[in-house]
């Protein structure tokens, strides 16, 4: 949010595209990985598929969230 306005106001669905921008432009100047990654998505996929799951067996799963990528 920083390079929008003060906190508090809004910003809309097309300034998002702006922020990612900015922030990929930013990790190449700095040569980091910009996020969200491909991990980051794997990740998130393990949460969603873990929950659906969970859902339809009314059990606890685990996500092996953090763990290593096989």
């Amino acid at each position: 949010m920083k390079r929008w306005w003060v906190p508090g106001l809004i910003i809309g669905y097309e300034h998002s595209f702006v922020h990612q921008a900015a922030d990929f432009l930013k990790s190449l100047e700095l040569g980091e990985a910009c996020h969200p990654t491909f991990k980051d998505a794997l990740e998130t996929q393990k949460v969603c598929a873990a929950v659906i799951e969970s859902a339809a067996t009314r059990s606890w799963k685990d996500t092996n969230v953090g763990g290593k990528i096989s």
